[in-house]
Order: C-alpha cells, then structure tokens, then sequence
C-alpha cells in the first residue's frame, strides 16, 4: 500500500469540509487549515520526506495569493490561499502548481458557463474551494489511473 495515501485521504476530507463551508457560508474554516498543515508537516517529518524547499514554495504561494486577494478587493480569498498552501506542502510544488492552474481553468469554463448559459453578471462571486477539490481529485485521477 502506497504510504501517501493516508496524505491524500486527510487533504482530500479537509478539501470537502472546505468546500461544504465555502459552498454554505463563503469562508474556509482556519481549524481545518491549522489541521492540515500540521497533519501535513508531520507526515513529511515522520515519513522523512519533509522538503524545506516545498515549505518555502507553498509560503511563496500563499503570500502571492494573500497580495493577489488584497489587489482584486478580496475576488481571492485568504482561505483559497491558504488552501493552495496546504496542497503545496503536501504534494510539493509541481503537484500544487498543476491544481492551481487547473483550479482557475475550471473555474474560468464555470464562469463561462454561468455568464452565457445562465445569464449571471459578470461580476458574479463564486466560492473557490470546489474547484480547488476539483482539481485535487484530477490530479489523483492522473497519477494513479494505470496508463
């Protein structure tokens, strides 16, 4: 048995309790963040895979976000930030980059969908987070479909 799985069960649950709330109330719950990236750090100290490199690089992407969230007037939130961080310490930078790009072009199709098919503004606000777990669920899909 693959000893990540246990990584991609516990990112994967706290991936859909923050969509449930994102999808409910608009925000990401911080003791489900705390959880995660404590979780996170200690199964990559434990299994002796912990990168300071990957810590880094998900902080990077984190402090990006939280800019990026303070430049567009919050169209970004902190907790998507902090989402994008907890899937970079956990599955390393290239693993997190494929989720963030896929992540917005999912997004991008939604918002498609929403402004011509359903007729919304164009400034209609849409949670995040299940297009992050959208994401993170291909990227499962794509490494562990045989080939």
């Amino acid at each position: 048995m693959d000893k990540d799985i246990l990584l991609y069960i516990v990112l994967g649950i706290g991936l859909v309790i923050c969509t449930i709330t994102d999808l409910k109330k608009r925000e990401i719950y911080l003791p489900v963040i705390i959880f995660e990236i404590l979780f996170v750090a200690g199964f990559h100290i434990w299994h002796k895979s912990f990168s300071p490199i990957s810590a880094l690089g998900a902080l990077i992407v984190c402090l990006l976000f939280v800019v990026v969230g303070f430049i567009s007037g919050g169209q970004i939130g902190l907790g998507d930030a902090f989402l994008f961080a907890v899937t970079g310490l956990g599955l390393g930078i290239m693993a997190n980059i494929f989720i963030i790009m896929l992540s917005f072009i999912l997004a991008f199709c939604m918002a498609i969908f929403l402004v011509v098919i359903k007729h919304k503004s164009h400034n209609y606000s849409m949670p995040f987070a299940p297009f992050i777990l959208s994401a993170f669920t291909c990227y499962l899909i794509a490494i562990y479909l045989p080939m």
